[in-house]
């Protein structure tokens, strides 16, 4: 088994918040993507959030040598993130103010491949009669479009929702977005509410049915190849070549660049 780690901070950003998982000894690897935070908190070491959010998980997955499910991993970090929240005094009744990660992680047994996810951090897998398939599905995708609807709803149930011009602001439509988290309608992230845990996707395959496997956060999306061409790109050309790619349709688009994570694994 070979694995590959990558990683790439944004120019754009003062840190990564993004953080790799590698817990060698558990075959226990995976991908968190902080969400840059909506207010301007800091802890003693000037991290935000985002970075707060990311690296507990990471730390998290790091520091354990046993475990009885990934499922059941993400569920006591994310309860961890909750307890770290309260000892800053974030307020949990403010969605626009926890810190939020998504994830993505993997675990590899002799007989098995456990996954599980929460938000737009993807896994995709090759098998080993050459087909390649999603496992997650984005929650993210299409968020915004999703609260206007929810905004256009509650309006018609004589609920109190700001004017829609209010909306066009960037900052004001992220804000109401951060609301929809780990609601029906929105979209799973891990932000110390209890409600994440049931929106876990999770799965199991057989180790000997897969040859190939990619996890990256969404700063390595492709805006215009499905997610299964980008990964048969890199396990073909290696993350490097498709770096320049994904950096050249950057600048062409005038597209701030995230920060791109990702771990490719070759069984």
């Amino acid at each position: 088994m070979k694995v590959q780690l990558f990683q790439q901070t944004s120019p754009l950003k003062q840190e990564c918040e993004d953080a790799l998982i590698c817990n060698e000894a558990l075959k226990l690897y995976g991908v968190c993507d902080g969400a840059t935070p909506l207010i301007e908190f800091q802890d003693e070491n000037g991290h935000n959030g985002a970075y707060l959010a990311s690296h507990l998980f990471r730390q998290h997955f790091e520091s354990i040598s046993n475990m009885y499910s990934l499922q059941t991993e993400v569920a006591i970090a994310n309860q961890l993130l909750q307890e770290k929240m309260q000892l800053y005094h974030i307020d949990m009744a403010k969605k626009d103010q926890l810190w939020c990660t998504c994830i993505a992680a993997i675990h590899i047994t002799d007989k098995t491949i456990e996954y599980a996810q929460l938000g737009d951090c993807m896994i995709v897998a090759k098998f080993v009669d050459g087909s390649v398939k999603v496992l997650t599905e984005d929650t993210v995708k299409g968020i915004s479009k999703r609260a206007k609807q929810q905004r256009e709803e509650d309006r018609k149930k004589g609920l109190s929702v700001p004017n829609e011009a209010i909306f066009t602001d960037k900052k004001e439509q992220l804000r109401y977005n951060r609301y929809m988290a780990n609601t029906l309608n929105g979209y799973s992230v891990a932000n110390g509410m209890n409600e994440a845990i049931s929106l876990i996707q999770q799965g199991e395959l057989l180790r000997q049915e897969i040859a190939n496997l990619f996890i990256c956060s969404d700063g390595l999306f492709h805006l215009e190849w499905p997610l299964e061409i980008s990964a048969q790109f890199v396990w073909e050309h290696g993350i490097k070549k498709y770096l320049k790619i994904i950096e050249k349709l950057e600048a062409k688009q005038l597209i701030h660049p995230d920060d791109k994570t990702a771990i490719i694994i070759h069984l």
